[in-house]
C-alpha cells in the first residue's frame, strides 16, 4: 500500500506565534498569529455570542504520493476567546489522502439559538479535476458550536441551464445568509460557458433548492456579504466587467426573476472595483480600488450609496505604490476601512513590503483620524476583514508571510485603531 506523507507535518492544534515588534500587548488589545505548518490564507473573523472570536480561512496542503506532489485545499476554522487564545481548531475535511475533498471557504455566518451560537454555516467551493477538466461547484458545510460537522455537500444549478445555455464549469459560493424562512440564501458567481451571478434559497436541512435565479450582464466578482432588509429584499455588491470595471450594486426580491436594480457605479474612463460592502445609515458604504489618481497607480476607492443605489459620495486615497481596499465596517461615528499598501515610506510609518493600515471616515467623507494607522510585519501583509466588536474595539484579520509561510494574523485594536 502506498504511503502518503503529509508535507510540513500538519499540526491540528493551532500555533500562536510571536514575531519581533508584534508580540501580544495588554489583554484589551493584542496581535496573534495562527499557522499549522501550511499556507494559511485568512477569509473573515467575527465576534461570537459569548464575545469570543471565530476565524475562517483556507489552508493549502501539499501531500506526497510516491514522487508526485499533490496540492489540495481545506477549510480552516478557529474558535478563540475574547483575547485571541485558541479554544478549538478544525480543518475540513480531516482527511489527508489524495482523494480527500479539495475545498475553499469564502463566507461564514453564525447560527443562533435563543441568542447563543449553536453553530456556523460556511459557503465556498469544491474543486474536482485539474486544468481544462477542472470543475468547481458551490460547497456548503454546517458545523456545531464545537466545530463538528453536521452536514456538508455541493449544490448543482443544472436546472437553470439549457443545451443552448450550457452550465458553466466554475460555480463559486461567495456569500451566505439566513432568510425569514430559516433557510440559507446563497450567492454564487459562475464562469466558463457563461458568466452569471446566482442567488438561491436552499433548504437548511438538506440543501435542496427552493428556488434559484441567475443574473447575467457581464462577468462579476462578488463581495462575501448578503444583506436582507425588513421587506426581505436582498442586496449585494461587487465588480462588473463590461467595457470597463465598475462597482456593482444589486437589489433583488426573493421570488422575482428580475432585479429591482442592477447598477454599474463608476467614473467614466477609469477602472473601479467593489471589494467589500457594509450597511451605513439607510444605505451602504463600499470599499475597493481605482486608478483615478494616475495611470498605473492603484488607490483605495470609498463610496457611500443610497438605498436606491444612487451615489452620495466617492473619493480615493492612497499612501504607497499600490493600495488595496480590503474590507469595510460601520463603526461609531463613521466607517473604518482596512487596506493594504505597498512600499509605504518609512518616514510615513511603513514597516517594509506590504503593510496593513486603517482609516476612519464620517458620513461626509471627512477623516475622523488625522492620519492612517499603519502596522504590520517587515514581510508581506494583506488585509482580509474588519469588524467592530460589541465593546467598540476593532477586530482585524489578515494574512502575513511569516517564516516563509502565509499565516493568519488576528489583531484587536482599540476604537481609535491603536495597539497598546
Amino acid at each position: 500500500m502506498k504511503k502518503f506523507l503529509y508535507l510540513s507535518a500538519f499540526i491540528l492544534l493551532s500555533s500562536c506565534l510571536s514575531e519581533k515588534n508584534a508580540t501580544p500587548g495588554k489583554p484589551n488589545t493584542f496581535v496573534r498569529y495562527f499557522n499549522g505548518g501550511n499556507e494559511d490564507n485568512a477569509v473573515v473573523a467575527e465576534e461570537t455570542s459569548d464575545q469570543g472570536i471565530i476565524i475562517l480561512g483556507t489552508s493549502t496542503v501539499t501531500l506526497i504520493d510516491g514522487n508526485v506532489n499533490i496540492e489540495t485545499n481545506k477549510i480552516k476554522l478557529i474558535k478563540t476567546d475574547q483575547y485571541g487564545n485558541v479554544v478549538w481548531q478544525k480543518v475540513y475535511p480531516a482527511d489527508f489522502t489524495p482523494t480527500a475533498k479539495n475545498v475553499k471557504a469564502h463566507s461564514l455566518i453564525q447560527l443562533l439559538s435563543n441568542g447563543t451560537t449553536s453553530g456556523y454555516a460556511i459557503v465556498g467551493e469544491q474543486i474536482t479535476g485539474t486544468g481544462t477538466n477542472q470543475i468547481i461547484d458551490l460547497y456548503i458545510v454546517q458545523v456545531d458550536a464545537n466545530g463538528e460537522i453536521v452536514k456538508d455537500g455541493t449544490v448543482d444549478f443544472q436546472t437553470l441551464y439549457t443545451p443552448n445555455d450550457p452550465k458553466p464549469a466554475l460555480t463559486q459560493g461567495q456569500a451566505i445568509q439566513l432568510n425569514s424562512n430559516g433557510n440559507f440564501l446563497v450567492l454564487a458567481s459562475t464562469s466558463g460557458a457563461n458568466d452569471n451571478m446566482i442567488l438561491a434559497e436552499l433548504d437548511k436541512s438538506d440543501y435542496s433548492i427552493k428556488w434559484a435565479k441567475k443574473y447575467g450582464a457581464g462577468s462579476s466578482t462578488l463581495s462575501n456579504k448578503l444583506y436582507l432588509d425588513a421587506s426581505n429584499y436582498v442586496f449585494w455588491s461587487g465588480t462588473v466587467t463590461r467595457s470597463s470595471e465598475d462597482v456593482r450594486l444589486v437589489k433583488a426580491g426573493q421570488n422575482s426573476l428580475n432585479t429591482l436594480f442592477d447598477l454599474p457605479i463608476g467614473t467614466p474612463n477609469f477602472q473601479e472595483t467593489g471589494n467589500d460592502i457594509c450597511r451605513y445609515g439607510f444605505g451602504f458604504a463600499v470599499v475597493g480600488n481605482t486608478n483615478e489618481t494616475k495611470t498605473g497607480d492603484q488607490d483605495i476607492l470609498f463610496k457611500v450609496l443610497a438605498d436606491d443605489g444612487s451615489e452620495l459620495l466617492s473619493k480615493s486615497f492612497g499612501f504607497g505604490d499600490t493600495d488595496t481596499g480590503n474590507s469595510i465596517c460601520s463603526a461609531r461615528g463613521g466607517v473604518v476601512i482596512l487596506g493594504t499598501s505597498k512600499a509605504v515610506p518609512a518616514e510615513s510609518g511603513g514597516r517594509g513590503d506590504d503593510d496593513y493600515y486603517l482609516m476612519k471616515y464620517d458620513a461626509f467623507g471627512k477623516e475622523v483620524w488625522t492620519a492612517p494607522k499603519i502596522f504590520g510585519s517587515k514581510n508581506k501583509d494583506a488585509g482580509a476583514s474588519i469588524r467592530q466588536l460589541s465593546d467598540g474595539s476593532l477586530l482585524i484579520l489578515g494574512t502575513t508571510v511569516f517564516g516563509n509561510l502565509n499565516t493568519m494574523m488576528l489583531m484587536k485594536a482599540d476604537a481609535e485603531g491603536n495597539i497598546e
